[in-house]
């Protein structure tokens, strides 16, 4: 019926409004004719005494009687009536009333107990109550009162409620109205914020000031939202142009390799080398659109879904074995990993690339004589994977940024690299719900340390292993295991 909010919550107010104004007049009207009736039974009541007190002594004498009553009461003048008999022998009645408001003449006789009753007849609330003489004979006395200025009143005060009331309702609905307005005017501004919103002023947030605790927290909801919308943002922005930068030096250098074969007069030799450092950039190129399409299925659910059981150890070591040949081409130490089996639930092919990459970068930054280890064991809850070396390192500064897309140390020495080996080791750790740190030294080495949550069922295991496998990697820090960074 009401699509808006503030119509719906104006039309339910108003609504409750109806029925408590409705329940309020109707409480009143019976309360007010309740309250007026007891209060003249009260007065004729108290009337009714005060008449036996002055007609004791005079009941034989009715001249005298009347004459004491019409002095004493005056009911004709105060629209009353009163009435005084022995069973049906009338001792005293008074005339009609100068109002007219009743007949006293029609009143009928009222036999009532002794305690007393009010009834109203017509215009005439009356009131009998018997009293009993010191020879056991009866007299009934009937006292009256005009009941037409307590009706007036009555419908005076329900003509009054029903329109005040309504009046009083239109009043409260505008002014319900209006305050819901204003309670919304915070909703409104923020609305206003959110379609101002745009990527070209991804840091204005929606305003909050002066708002309702609960319209609070969904603003600062919002805006925290809008924090991560805009990291997600700046990600994908510097993401693309990071690869575009990437993309472009390999295809500018093959676009000018392939103008110098077009070219004349050139010797065998100069396309042979042309050749060359096309194939080169080419196979570069794939090398980079191959991490890109690995990142981008490793940030999304092909990358997280349920995996199969892996042998960390028994991983490393086949993993040490086959790229091994790298590390004596550079004169490296690269011995077989230490430490004891460990099944973690992964992706077998990811994690060795993880292995691989780490392996890898450690050779890639290793001096000739140097030492590259791995070792396997598990701490806590969790499996452990570290590689070590005793390579060049990394400043402070880098290390946070060492897993950032396309991020490398020193581009200016002219590293081979993309900078997308660890941001697809973190990606890959991450799918599988563990962590990746770094811990550096310039001139010392670096140590990468993987940890991988293990599978509920070793957890007890890992409990019961054996004491010395975690100071195993302290020891072989002490003994240059994993160089002086440990």
């Amino acid at each position: 019926m009401f699509r808006s909010v503030t119509s719906r919550l104006v039309f339910f107010y108003c609504l409750l409004l109806v029925a408590l104004g409705g329940a309020f007049l109707l409480f009143t009207a019976l309360s007010f004719q309740h309250y007026t009736r007891e209060t003249v039974t009260a007065a004729l009541a108290a009337r009714t005494q005060e008449i036996w007190n002055t007609s004791q002594g005079l009941l034989q004498r009715p001249d005298q009687l009347a004459n004491t009553i019409e002095r004493r009461f005056a009911p004709e003048s105060q629209d009353r009536f009163i009435r005084i008999r022995a069973g049906d022998q009338m001792i005293y009645m008074s005339g009609n009333p100068v109002e007219r408001d009743f007949s006293a003449y029609g009143v009928p006789l009222q036999f009532h107990a002794e305690e007393g009753a009010a009834n109203l007849l017509g215009n005439l609330l009356i009131y009998s109550r018997n009293f009993r003489q010191p020879d056991g004979s009866l007299i009934t006395i009937d006292s009256g009162q005009s009941y037409r200025f307590a009706r007036t009143v009555q419908r005076q005060l329900i003509t009054s409620l029903s329109i005040g009331l309504p009046l009083l309702l239109i009043l409260a609905a505008l002014a319900g109205y209006v305050l819901m307005r204003r309670a919304l005017t915070p909703v409104e501004v923020m609305i206003n914020a959110a379609e101002a919103y745009s990527f070209n002023n991804p840091h204005s947030r929606l305003p909050l000031v002066g708002t309702e605790p609960r319209i609070e927290a969904l603003g600062l909801a919002l805006n925290r939202m809008l924090d991560r919308l805009d990291g997600a943002y700046s990600h994908v922005s510097r993401f693309s142009a990071d690869a575009a930068h990437e993309l472009r030096t390999p295809l500018t250098i093959i676009r000018g390799e392939l103008e110098l074969i077009l070219a004349e007069a050139r010797t065998s030799t100069d396309l042979d080398r042309a050749v060359s450092n096309a194939l080169e950039e080419m196979t570069r190129l794939s090398g980079i659109v191959d991490s890109l399409i690995t990142l981008s299925r490793m940030d999304s659910l092909w990358g997280k879904r349920a995996h199969s059981s892996v042998d960390l150890l028994a991983l490393a070591i086949e993993t040490i074995d086959q790229i091994n040949l790298l590390a004596v081409e550079k004169q490296i130490s690269l011995e077989r990993p230490t430490g004891s089996p460990v099944a973690v639930a992964g992706d077998r092919d990811r994690l060795k690339q993880v292995l691989v990459n780490l392996v890898d970068n450690a050779i890639k930054y290793t001096p000739a004589g140097g030492q590259v280890r791995v070792w396997i064991g598990v701490e806590a809850d969790n499996a452990v994977l570290i590689v070590a070396d005793t390579g060049i390192g990394i400043v402070a500064d880098h290390q946070d940024k060492v897993f950032d897309r396309f991020y490398r140390v020193s581009p200016d020495r002219g590293e081979s690299g993309a900078g997308l080996g660890l941001a697809i080791v973190k990606s890959i750790v991450h799918a599988h719900g563990g962590t990746v740190t770094l811990d550096s030294k310039p001139g010392l080495g670096s140590v990468f340390r993987v940890e991988l949550p293990l599978p509920p069922a070793n957890l007890a295991g890992s409990a019961n292993a054996p004491e010395n496998m975690v100071a195993a990697a302290g020891a072989a820090a002490a003994t240059g295991l994993h160089g002086s960074v440990l």
